[in-house]
């Protein structure tokens, strides 16, 4: 759970704003899950829950859709 004393450098538009990098810079059009929040959990130290947290983030804003096959990819829209 996200509380007023949580790092402010690991809130959900930061780990929002770094999954959308990983992705940018990634050179694949699909993302796995477990890989982006291996990713987001080295640089932030944060909770697989906190991850979700800025996945729906993302997903309500538009940004990212979950496909058929369980990948991440860009909202095209």
């Amino acid at each position: 759970m996200i509380t007023i004393d949580s790092d402010p450098k690991a809130n959900l538009i930061s780990i929002g704003a770094f999954i959308i990098l990983q992705m940018k810079q990634g050179d694949q059009l699909f993302f796995d899950i477990e890989e982006l929040f291996y990713s987001a959990n080295k640089k932030f130290k944060i909770s697989y829950e906190v991850f979700v947290y800025s996945l729906d983030w993302l997903f309500l804003a538009g940004v990212v859709v979950l496909n058929e096959e369980g990948f991440l990819e860009y909202a095209t829209e």
